[in-house]
């Protein structure tokens, strides 16, 4: 196990050398040196108190914790295991300006850190995909989500991508006959030399580029739900209006009415107003009928403007003795339940618009890493090295984005929010 172990980084300029002049690619010079000490005291700072707020708002809030927001708390867990060891890494070799060694007995604690690094990264990336196909069940197949994700299923997304990550990352070359590990200053760990090197390089962009096709499949379907979601609403929103207006038109259509037979009772009222006795006494009864009648289809023109539909009868008798009653029955039964499940798909696709951010952001950030692996595979250390190590470092320390990024896009999610000040006041 790790041997043929070395310090030398090869390429032709070195060839006969005992040791590499790896200074050119440690970039410890002024003021590179201090913007490097500076962002990863950031990724370290943010890394560590964002996503251990993560783990305990979700865990100690009982209504978040899903099977969505349990792959969640995964991928937090790698992202620390990212910052912990990469940052006090680069930290230290900035500081020390000092090779690291990547031998078993003198360097147990770097590789040790490598190993952590590798495993975190790597597995961050390929739990995505799992958190795509939970999001994917979650806004098109709602109603049976819970009986596809479950504690098994779950688990199983989590345990395959931990097993392929690990396999690729840590047993092929701890296991492999032959193999070894030289420090690689650009990303500022220990870079393996063995016959499945370029085989092990080219494993980690070929699961980069399975989770990208998992993406673009989930997203997809979560794209045409989102449109005949869209289509379902559009058709539903006209019959609203116009079923709302007809019943506008018809209450209008009553109360003129009303007003014009209240208007000629009184005036025929006036007229006949020095007529007799007997007929001054049935003028007050047919005022006071009148009256009843205009308040019974005031209060029914309340109750449409309330909600009811057009075609329902009230008794008048019924508003007039119970209004009380009649108010708890003309409640907005009028939002259809359609648009009630609507308000749900918007719930929904806010939650998927948020992990949507999250796996954007990994996508950029880990792409510059990425394509340096698959040039380094294509071309080998030899003419890499020399000639792409700053951007190499560049690709390292920006990949360290999405290890710190992920608990500020959490905090578009209201629940989180509320959870995280809950648990804040909990602890005062």
């Amino acid at each position: 196990m790790f041997s043929n172990v070395t310090t030398d980084l090869p390429g032709p300029e070195n060839s006969t050398a005992a040791v590499f002049d790896w200074e050119p690619f440690s970039y410890y010079t002024s003021p590179w040196r201090e913007l490097q000490l500076l962002w990863a005291t950031i990724c370290i700072t943010l890394g560590v108190c964002g996503n251990t707020a993560v783990l305990l708002t979700i865990s100690s809030v009982e209504e978040l914790r899903t099977p969505g927001n349990a792959l969640l708390c995964t991928l937090a867990v790698a992202d620390l295991m990212q910052v912990i060891s990469k940052g006090p890494f680069t930290i230290w070799l900035m500081i020390q300006q000092q090779i690291l060694s990547c031998h078993e007995s003198n360097g147990s604690l770097e590789m040790f850190l490598h190993f952590v690094y590798l495993t975190g990264a790597f597995f961050s990336v390929n739990i995505i995909g799992s958190i795509s196909l939970d999001r994917y069940w979650y806004i098109c197949f709602p109603l049976q989500y819970s009986s596809i994700m479950t504690k098994t299923r779950t688990a199983l997304l989590v345990a395959v991508p931990f097993l392929v990550t690990i396999t690729n990352v840590v047993f092929v070359p701890v296991f492999e006959a032959g193999g070894g590990f030289y420090f690689f200053p650009p990303f500022v760990s220990c870079k393996y030399l063995g016959p499945a090197k370029r085989g092990r390089q080219a494993a980690l962009n070929t699961c980069y580029g399975v989770v990208i096709l998992i993406m673009i499949f989930c997203y997809f379907k979560i794209w045409r739900e989102v449109r005949r979601q869209q289509a379902r609403h559009r058709q539903l929103v006209p019959q609203a209006l116009s079923s709302v207006d007809s019943g506008q038109a018809n209450v209008t259509g009553a109360t003129r009415q009303t007003n014009l037979s209240r208007s000629s009772s009184v005036d025929s009222g006036s007229e006949s107003q020095q007529a007799s006795p007997d007929e001054t006494g049935q003028m007050s009864r047919q005022v006071s009928v009148t009256s009843l009648s205009a308040r019974l289809c005031d209060s029914a023109s309340a109750g449409h403007k309330h909600g009811l539909k057009p075609g329902n009868k009230v008794a008048p008798a019924r508003v007039w003795e119970d209004p009380s009653r009649s108010s708890r029955s003309e409640e907005p039964s009028a939002q259809p339940a359609r648009q009630k499940v609507s308000s749900e798909f918007k719930q929904r696709m806010k939650t998927a618009t948020t992990v949507l951010l999250v796996i954007g952001v990994y996508f950029v950030t880990w792409l510059p890493y990425f394509f340096v692996l698959f040039r380094t595979a294509s071309l080998g250390d030899e003419v890499a090295s020399s000639s792409d190590g700053p951007w190499q470092r560049f690709a390292m320390l920006f990949s360290l984005i999405s290890a710190w990024s992920n608990p500020i896009i959490y905090t578009r999610n209201r629940p989180f929010r509320q959870g995280f000040l809950r648990l804040i006041r909990c602890r005062n």
